[in-house]
């Protein structure tokens, strides 16, 4: 009973202590608001700008450049706030939860900090010495020393192991490169000032996506939308049935073989494809399909030549037949990978009850890639929306007489961006991009769900 008592005395100080801890790392980023967070010289005068103002908004440099709310600094004042619930309220939800919300608080204040240090060189455009004050370095102090703290704290409660401690870095890089740029998403939604920045430039409303399925019929189905949509999604059908049933029937030729040495010399020729450029394919196609020099022309011969540049009929049996020959062996070595850990005892069973090698891949190898087939396809159906740049682009060496069958949404963004020159355009068409694939990956996860539980993803 001592013992008992003694520890719980322990847990109070504990949580006494993290209580105090929280409570005045979140004050301390909350004061930080009144501090300066951008210093700046502008015609010999140095001048600074607190928290406060970046929020609010403020037009500065004589006038000549408005602030509007900095999203940044929004949340790490954000974050401050509940913090200081965190602490407040740990003696409450416990030491656990109240250090898991400070920990995610924290990552999401350093990452805002870190985010808002290294773009200020783009907000103040007009002014000079533009650098990063001691409101901005004290907030991100504070939240690191605190997410160091949290996590140490659920190291000690068994809630993090060695093994999260090593994810970190991964998990640094997908919020890094992968969560923080979806901050972009605004662009969609702005008609973009290269003057002011993306930040400052006018919100447009839905205008850009107007732009997108606008045609001079009005119909959605005789827009770039929709053809974008078409190809993209059609070509990724095509692909995933027909790379799923050519990798399927190779990876079984494979299995079959009994020369290992036979198996690795086919497995090793069908990968050779995967790991050629596509620009390299680019001219293996164009050296076939050329109107001068093209092989398949020069055996058809004088008047008889066919003009693939041109006539986009070809070019859907041209891009389908490419990807599978590009992509055959990787997926014939994945669904080989699983036939190779099926127990061949199931195989020597059959044989003994005489079934024959036909029978023993319709009754026992496919029924069991099942599992497989479902995860690659539901894998697939999350990129639906996404096409190979490289077959779409640099295959059909961008023909304008082939964009109609050539033409995808990630061909269209690169020609809008590059070409146009109209990063908001550009930067809907992702955003419809994203959203359609989303409801997709959701839709399908669902019904495998219904139909087969222990398969769905989620």
């Amino acid at each position: 009973m001592g013992k008992a008592k003694g520890k719980s005395t322990l847990d109070e100080l504990d949580s006494k202590k993290i209580l105090i801890e929280y409570l005045i790392a979140g004050i301390l980023m909350a004061v930080t608001i009144k501090l300066f967070w951008v210093g700046y010289t502008y015609k010999s005068k140095n001048y600074s700008l607190s928290a406060l103002s970046l929020i609010k908004g403020k037009t500065v440099c004589g006038g000549k450049v408005e602030l509007t709310t900095n999203v940044c600094v929004l949340l790490v004042m954000i974050c401050a706030g509940i913090l200081i619930l965190a602490g407040i309220l740990s003696a409450v939800i416990g030491r656990k939860k109240a250090s898991i919300i400070a920990m995610i608080t924290t990552v999401v204040a350093v990452a805002a900090n870190l985010v808002f240090a290294t773009g200020i060189g783009n907000l103040l455009d007009k002014a000079k010495n533009v650098t990063v004050g001691k409101g901005s370095l004290l907030a991100l102090a504070v939240s690191f020393l605190i997410l160091i703290r949290a996590m140490y704290l659920l190291w000690k409660m068994s809630v993090l192991s060695t093994l999260d401690f090593m994810a970190i870095p991964g998990m640094l890089y997908f919020v890094i490169n992968n969560y923080i740029p979806m901050l972009g998403i605004v662009i969609a939604f702005k008609k973009i000032d290269y003057r002011v920045g993306i930040m400052n430039s006018p919100w447009n409303g839905l205008d850009n996506f107007k732009q997108l399925f606008a045609t001079s019929t009005g119909s959605f189905f005789g827009s770039d939308a929709w053809l974008i949509t078409k190809n993209t999604m059609l070509y990724n059908l095509a692909f995933i049935v027909l790379g799923t049933v050519v990798g399927v029937l190779v990876g079984i030729c494979l299995a079959e073989l009994i020369s290992k040495g036979l198996q690795k010399f086919f497995q090793t020729s069908i990968l050779l494809p995967q790991l050629i450029s596509y620009v390299i394919v680019a001219y293996i196609v164009y050296a076939l399909l050329s109107n001068d020099a093209g092989l398949i022309n020069h055996a058809l011969g004088e008047g008889k030549s066919i003009n693939f540049y041109a006539q986009p009929k070809w070019w859907p049996f041209i891009l389908i037949f490419i990807y599978i020959w590009k992509m055959v062996g990787y997926n014939a070595i994945i669904f080989l990978s699983s036939i190779v850990g099926i127990d061949h005892s199931i195989y020597e069973a059959a044989k003994v009850d005489g079934a024959t090698k036909m029978q023993q891949i319709t009754k026992i190898t496919l029924p069991l890639l099942k599992p497989t087939v479902i995860t690659l396809f539901m894998l697939n159906i999350g990129r639906i929306m996404y096409s190979d740049f490289g077959l779409f682009y640099q295959v059909p060496m961008d023909s304008g007489a082939l964009y109609s069958a050539t033409n995808t949404i990630d061909t269209y963004v690169y020609r809008c961006l590059m070409t146009l020159n109209n990063i908001s355009t550009s930067s809907a068409a992702c955003t419809y991009q994203a959203i359609i694939g989303f409801i997709l990956v959701l839709t399908v996860n669902a019904i495998v769900r219904r139909k087969d539980k222990e398969n769905a993803l989620f």
